[in-house]
């Protein structure tokens, strides 16, 4: 049966804010009518858009129910739990927690910390080996963040072979409990993380990982409480299985490898660094050329920023000073490495997340000049790099057109543009004078009916300059004292009078846009015969029906704009429906 990838979209609950894409940092989303899907084969999982997604349409994979049916299949399952356990669950002691998940049916629990040691011992060796051959290996990328492997392998291919050839600590535990208790027991890893579904996926020696979430949901629906949860009388039953791990368990937050690896090397002669954050990552590596080092550098790569602690798997949103700090204090009564029988019985190291592909294309510079060229973008002017799409750049909005990953509706630039010009032409299409006037009584916007209405003067100055913005309103008509009086703080929204202009009487309605800011006309010549104004009402009706879908559309992703022209052309068609009615 195919597995939904660990992270997936409920379409019916993505508001199309693109919070998702703006917060991944790998852009690995594609927008399809309005709604923003996860792309398996782009995602590294690292759960950021899980964390960011406002109305939660970015759901991780629910796996407890392959938990509880490995429960019911196999004779023993045991728990992988991960170190960070000590920041999720700080209402629990270690012995409450481990009873409560034995509770569950689990026969053990093991702390994920010690394959944590296992690849530190290992990682030792690793450099050590790397300090005595100046020739070899410069670089040294860690192994243990599946999110980070799964990056560099999809993004950065060609430093791939810089990270370490050692299993991850998970897969390492694994192995080791296996080893210990049997290739046929099953394995349930329970952790922070998102990536670990996409390893357990990977790797078979891991059948099923949990996030903390997961656990947490799963004991409190089966009732279970930390100051009840362990049996009367079995208070010393309480450990980890096999063995407690050593300063593993510092691997949950940043530098904790480095601190631990160096508990099994003392010499101190690789450069170490650690970094935290995808996207801190991804500014360490860009463009970096292993072949400018000159001796040996380590670095722990995590994706959550500050480590493990912060991940998306968590519920417990405590401070990130206070859960290193947890951490910290429960690595003080551990030992500081493994003792030799059991680093003697370490599984086998190899291996990382397997990652099949690449997802760097190239395209010319003319493919992204003629997608920017789709929203309206022909210079570098237009490229206004606002990221309201969720893209950092026009140019990178352009690529994700170019791979069918982003909609043109997106821009937001585009978008206003091309309802301003849907607006304008509806206004030219209004058989009737319309305009738009500030504050100060300065026409924003006019249509040709309304110079017409104003006279052969009026036209000229309108062909010279269309839309008449800046002109005068009060040097027009007399009907300026009308939107004046919309504009005042006391004035009401709409006015309607009959305003005499020489042999001509309009019947002018105004109502307010914006409050005391904005305000439109609408201008209506009642002395031409009544059939060209029952046109007038029929042709009004037909470029609304014509065009409301499309005004719909922009009002909905830009709102006021749109939502503005279609309720001055409603107010139109009522005005010219009540002035039909009074000349009955």
């Amino acid at each position: 049966m195919t597995l939904q990838p660990p992270i997936h979209t409920e379409p019916t609950q993505c508001q199309d804010c693109y919070k998702c894409i703006r917060h991944c940092p790998v852009k690995a989303i594609r927008v399809e009518n309005n709604h923003a899907k996860i792309i398996p084969e782009l995602c590294v999982y690292c759960g950021q858009c899980v964390i960011d997604c406002p109305p939660h349409a970015k759901q991780t994979r629910g796996d407890g129910q392959w938990a509880r049916h490995l429960l019911a299949t196999k004779k023993q399952v045991y728990v992988s739990l991960a170190p960070s356990f000590v920041s999720e669950f700080s209402d629990y002691t270690p012995q409450q927690l481990i009873a409560a998940i034995k509770r569950l049916g689990f026969a053990g629990v093991s702390e994920t910390a010690l394959g944590a040691d296992f690849v530190s011992a290992q990682l030792a060796k690793d450099l050590a080996q790397a300090v005595e051959n100046p020739q070899g290996q410069k670089l040294f990328l860690s192994s243990a963040c599946p999110a980070v492997v799964e990056y560099i392998k999809l993004y950065q291919p060609e430093l791939a072979p810089c990270i370490t050839d050692r299993a991850s600590p998970l897969l390492a535990h694994a192995r080791y409990l296996r080893k210990v208790y049997g290739n046929d027991i099953g394995l349930v890893f329970v952790g922070p993380c998102i990536a670990k579904k996409r390893e357990a996926d990977a790797w078979d020696e891991i059948d099923v990982a949990l996030t903390f979430q997961e656990l947490r949901e799963w004991i409190e629906e089966e009732g279970l409480r930390p100051d009840t949860v362990i049996p009367v009388g079995q208070e010393n039953q309480q450990e980890f299985v096999p063995r407690r791990a050593a300063k593993g368990v510092l691997y949950p937050i940043d530098g904790g490898m480095i601190a631990t690896y160096k508990k099994y090397d003392r010499l101190g002669k690789v450069r170490s660094m650690a970094i935290s954050g995808l996207g801190e990552v991804q500014r360490a590596l860009e463009g970096f050329d292993p072949e400018n080092l000159t001796a040996p550098v380590f670095m722990e790569l995590l994706a959550c920023h500050g480590g493990c602690v912060n991940g998306p798997g968590t519920s417990v949103h405590s401070p990130g000073a206070l859960k290193r700090v947890l951490v910290e204090e429960y690595a003080q009564n551990v030992d500081a490495v493994l003792d030799e029988a059991t680093v003697a019985r370490a599984p086998v190291m190899e291996g990382t997340l397997p990652v099949s592909g690449s997802a760097n294309k190239v395209y010319s510079e003319e493919d992204i000049r003629a997608a920017l060229r789709s929203v309206g973008k022909y210079s570098l002017e237009d490229e206004v790099n606002c990221a309201s799409c969720g893209y950092d750049t026009c140019r990178s909005f352009a690529r994700a057109v170019l791979e069918d990953r982003a909609e043109k509706t997106m821009c937001v630039s585009y978008m206003r543009k091309l309802a301003q010009k849907k607006a304008n032409g509806l206004i030219q299409a209004i058989p009737s004078g319309v305009v738009i006037v500030d504050k100060n009584l300065q026409i924003v916007e006019c249509n040709l009916n309304f110079a017409r209405l104003m006279g052969s003067d009026v036209v000229d100055m309108y062909q010279l300059k269309p839309g008449l913005e800046g002109a005068d309103l009060t040097r027009l008509t007399f009907a300026a004292k009308l939107f004046a009086d919309v504009l005042s703080r006391s004035g009401p929204d709409v006015i309607e009078r009959d305003v005499r202009e020489g042999k001509k009487i309009f019947h002018v309605t105004v109502f307010e846009i914006e409050r005391e800011e904005i305000v439109a006309g609408v201008l209506e010549d009642i002395t031409v015969p009544k059939n060209q104004r029952e046109r007038t009402i029929t042709q009004a009706q037909k470029v609304i029906e014509k065009n409301l879908s499309v005004v719909q559309k922009i009002a909905f992703l830009l709102g006021e704009n749109a939502a503005e022209t279609e309720s001055m052309l409603n107010s139109i068609i009522e005005s010219y429906s009540d002035g039909e009615e009074d000349s009955r």
